[in-house]
């Protein structure tokens, strides 16, 4: 038995030990500012408790402001907006969305009550699509719920193994407890309401966009068959065609005849 619990905490120690590059929603980053030393390097431990010195991370940009030889770039992935730090050049012009590698620095406070968060320096940025954004929105969430569901196994332990000081220093640094493990829970819920409301909203407009390319009108099948090409799945085709057709924006003048209603 003891054997047995032993195994369970190494496991949950080394589960809440992630690579040293992480995925962390821009809403936990800007909160996390408590930083530990482990053989002359900086580690950045969150209030879910990831253990990083780098970020990967995705967002939709909203402002890019060069200072020099430094460009600040302002992104968004739907939970808070963010400013990453490069000084490589990055085209921007085809894509909404940056991918990056940051590596994670403690902010030197030049005044009471200046905001929390690790200083984002870019070290590899890639312009991409809005839905490779979506892509890790859902991931990051995945992430994030491990590690509250490991958070909360944890508050069971009733010892504190010597390896494990730095994860009662943040519990105690965060204040975590159970009701910010449901915040947080919260932020990685709503993010991922929020790709999978815009995913409906963008896979109707394809279907309208498909239908208007044809003439307005098309077999439901052959619709089906062309919106398949453009990458959305046969069920949520058929789903997007019904929601139409109840919304009022296309009707069946025909059996497996799908056609815009005008306006």
């Amino acid at each position: 038995m003891e054997e047995q619990k032993q195994r369970e905490r190494q496991h949950l120690t080394h589960s809440l030990y992630p690579a040293p590059t992480c995925r962390l929603f821009f809403k936990e980053l800007l909160q996390s500012d408590f930083f530990v030393k482990e053989n002359g390097a900086s580690i950045l431990i969150t209030p879910t408790c990831a253990r990083c010195d780098t970020a990967f991370g995705i967002g939709e940009v909203k402002e890019v402001e060069r200072r020099g030889t430094i460009t600040k770039i302002t992104i968004n992935d739907l939970t808070a907006a963010i400013n990453v730090y490069t000084d490589k050049g990055i085209g921007l012009e085809s894509k909404k969305c940056l991918a990056f590698l940051g590596s994670l620095r403690a902010r030197r406070r030049r005044r009471e009550g200046a905001g929390k968060g690790a200083l984002v320096l870019v070290k590899e940025a890639e312009p991409v699509d809005e839905q490779v954004r979506s892509n890790w929105v859902l991931t990051t969430a995945r992430r994030t719920m491990v590690r509250i569901e490991l958070l909360r196994h944890r508050a069971l332990e009733e010892e504190t193994q010597p390896d494990e000081q730095w994860l009662k220093e943040a519990i105690e640094h965060y204040a975590i407890d159970d009701d910010t493990l449901a915040f947080w829970a919260s932020v990685a819920v709503n993010a991922v309401k929020e790709v999978w409301q815009h995913y409906g909203k963008t896979a109707k407009e394809m279907v309208l966009a498909v239908l208007e390319e044809s003439g307005g009108s098309m077999e439901r099948v052959t619709l089906t068959r062309e919106l398949k090409k453009r990458g959305l799945m046969e069920e949520r085709v058929e789903e997007e065609i019904d929601a139409l057709i109840a919304e009022g924006r296309c009707h069946e003048p025909a059996v497996g005849v799908v056609k815009v209603v005008a306006v």
